[in-house]
């Protein structure tokens, strides 16, 4: 029993220092961007990056950050075979992301991240989600942190119809109520 709670603490502190890598930051060095803590939103991730140092910036970010989700969830499915410790991973690299350590809690917002923690485990619902942002924020919500956390609703639901295993459902449950959770704090911020 001990053994095994030692093993999900590992998998929770694995999924949370890669997730907790500040790329947002560190690419803004590497290239010569602005710091994305000193203007916009203060976010780390891609968006707000993008508001600084344009649409190349954004997808280089955005990738960088799906990355840190696919690799928490790889690296814990190598070492652990059990999927909750997956689970896990990969809701803690999204809880990375938005409080890293690093930058005294204050990360991005977990959309790239929690869709890298999903990608290979449930492409369909990334999809999903991605075209429900899309449509929402075109069609009904002009403004981004509310487009989102609309967005983030759907997931659940999909999982739900497309009948993922219990692992995967709370996987993206948890990663969905994390990101509706990081966007709250902009529900009133006056740009989009």
């Amino acid at each position: 029993m001990f053994s095994r709670l030692f093993d999900f603490l590992i998998c929770g502190v694995v999924g949370y220092l890669v997730g907790s890598i500040p790329s947002g930051v560190l690419l803004a060095r590497l290239f010569g961007w602005p710091d994305p803590r000193a203007y916009g939103s203060g976010h780390t991730g891609a968006m707000n990056v993008s508001r600084g140092a344009g649409k190349v910036a954004l997808v280089i970010v955005m990738l960088v950050d799906m990355l840190k989700g696919l690799a928490a969830v790889l690296i814990v499915s190598e070492l652990w075979a059990n999927p909750w410790a997956i689970t896990l991973a990969g809701i803690a690299a999204v809880a990375g992301h938005n409080w890293p350590v690093w930058l005294r809690f204050r990360g991005g917002m977990g959309l790239s991240t929690g869709a890298g923690a999903m990608i290979t485990l449930a492409w369909p619902v990334v999809v999903v989600a991605a075209a429900s942002l899309a449509a929402i924020r075109i069609l009904l919500i002009r403004h981004t942190p509310r487009a989102t956390i609309a967005a983030s609703l759907t997931i659940p639901p999909a999982l739900w119809l497309f009948d993922y295993p219990p692992q995967i459902f709370w996987l993206g449950t948890g990663i969905a109520v994390l990101i509706i959770v990081r966007h709250m704090s902009d529900w009133n911020r006056q740009y989009s």
